[in-house]
């Protein structure tokens, strides 16, 4: 009898463990932040003949952050609005700086200037996980993230009764129902010192638990373009070039093609190398790409997660940065948004990187 209440005991304990852990108490909804960064401001004062010196932290809106939650936590997508310059002089309008996103055990970041996409591991999530059966009793991830630490006290944020956790001299946080809505970081006398001044702070302004979410928010089209680039190994791409013409669209050898920001090519280089490349931006004077190269067996020759071609450049992918290239090695010219092989080798556009949905369409036999 022990052992089966045992063994019941061990089921019980997978499933729970398996499931998503779910680290708030309402299921979905959106925050928007206000993150605050604080100028010094110095000066003298004159009071009765006296002059006396004085210095105040003055906080400035530096950025906005619009934070979305699903399945209680299980997923989170976040934007990040830039506002006001270092100091605080306000942009005529915001501008989007970046997007995360979180999922599984996965934490992804994009930022918008570089156009590129990171893929870090959720820290929190794995946390829990690794300390499970101690996150279920506490019921608290701020517990569990940070050990040792308890709540001492509340406040009332945008009428939400919040808990207040002092985790150490330089960091508060004020949560409600698991849900941060007041961020502070505060910097020390001397490295082992007292807490001296506020550096910045992420403070909840507005907070939205009824309104229904738009799902699509959690799928970004960026890491859509992500998974598509990254399903791209030597064995798809030369799949793709044998038997799927339908899919790309091959640059003409003496007019080449006019490229777009996001598109992905597919080529052979002169040495027969097999390879990929993402646009990632274009500027006047330049473009940047990400790309990788596979020999014949399928190994990974280079990478490289950003390069920067110069316009009216002559290109050898198989040795980007060797200067030398003599013009039996050369790849393709880039000149004003133009890309045209040399050589006659193939380079083709990958069409549904241009596509809304940002997959490759199955094959379909022809009866």
């Amino acid at each position: 009898m022990k052992i089966k209440l045992l063994f019941l005991s061990l089921i019980v304990t997978v499933v729970v463990h398996a499931q998503d852990f779910k680290p708030y108490k309402v299921k979905s909804g959106k925050i928007t932040y206000e993150k605050l960064k604080y100028s010094t401001h110095s000066g003298y004062s004159n009071k009765n003949g006296i002059e006396t010196s004085y210095s105040k932290q003055v906080p400035y809106v530096a950025e906005q952050v619009i934070y979305y939650w699903d399945e209680f936590g299980d997923t989170a997508f976040e934007e990040t609005y830039q506002v006001s310059k270092f100091g605080g002089k306000l942009l005529p309008e915001k501008v989007k700086i970046e997007e995360r996103l979180w999922a599984d055990e996965h934490r992804y970041y994009f930022s918008f200037k570089e156009n590129k996409v990171s893929d870090d591991a959720y820290h929190l999530r794995i946390k829990c996980r690794e300390n499970f059966q101690y996150y279920q009793v506490i019921d608290s991830w701020i517990e569990t993230l940070y050990m040792g630490t308890e709540k001492s006290g509340s406040k009332e944020i945008l009428g939400k009764q919040a808990d207040y956790y002092n985790i150490s001299k330089y960091h508060d946080i004020y949560a409600w129902k698991g849900l941060v809505l007041k961020d502070e970081d505060f910097s020390t006398r001397g490295s082992n010192g007292p807490r001296n001044t506020i550096e910045r702070a992420k403070i909840a302004v507005e907070i939205d638990t009824i309104s229904a979410l738009n799902k699509e928010i959690f799928n970004p089209i960026w890491l859509k373009r992500e998974r598509l680039y990254k399903s791209l190994n030597n064995q798809k791409i030369v799949e793709l070039f044998d038997g799927r013409q339908d899919v790309l669209f091959q640059a003409d050898n003496i007019n080449g093609f006019r490229v777009r920001k996001n598109d992905i090519l597919l080529f052979v280089t002169t040495k027969l190398a097999v390879g990929k490349l993402q646009i990632l931006n274009i500027d006047p004077n330049q473009i940047t790409i990400k790309y990788q190269l596979y020999n014949s067996n399928g190994f990974k020759l280079d990478t490289r997660d950003s390069y920067k071609i110069k316009d009216s450049s002559l290109v050898n992918m198989d040795n980007i940065t060797y200067k030398k290239s003599t013009n039996t090695e050369l790849d393709f010219k880039y000149e004003k948004s133009i890309i045209i092989p040399q050589n006659n080798i193939s380079i083709l556009l990958l069409k549904p990187s241009r596509s809304k949905s940002l997959e490759i369409p199955k094959f379909r036999r022809k009866h």
